[in-house]
């Protein structure tokens, strides 16, 4: 039997090159890892996005080879999102999946 791990998040390349220059100029840990998730519930709510170590309640992917920590409870709510950097003021952009 073979098995495929999905991962439920891709970056872009300017994401990719956002996060690993965050990660380099921080000088993070090796066992720190981008943490994407959500605040508030319902439609009120919002991603959010920073670095954390991997708890007991969260799943790990590997994207683009960084880290991905994502709590089991809003798994389902990330499943299909881009992120995105948009170095004219913006930031990172999430684009959920349609």
């Amino acid at each position: 039997m073979i098995t495929q791990e999905i991962v439920p998040i891709s970056f872009t390349q300017s994401a990719q090159e956002q996060i690993r220059a965050i990660i380099e100029d921080k000088k993070l840990p090796e066992f720190y890892g981008l943490r994407v998730g959500l605040k508030g519930a319902a439609c009120g709510a919002s991603f959010l996005l920073g670095f954390d170590t991997r708890t007991d309640h969260d799943d790990q992917f590997t994207v683009a080879d960084i880290p991905v920590y994502v709590d089991r409870r809003h798994l389902m709510y990330v499943i299909g999102l881009t992120i995105d950097f948009d170095a004219e003021g913006e930031g990172f952009v999430f684009q959920p999946k349609a």
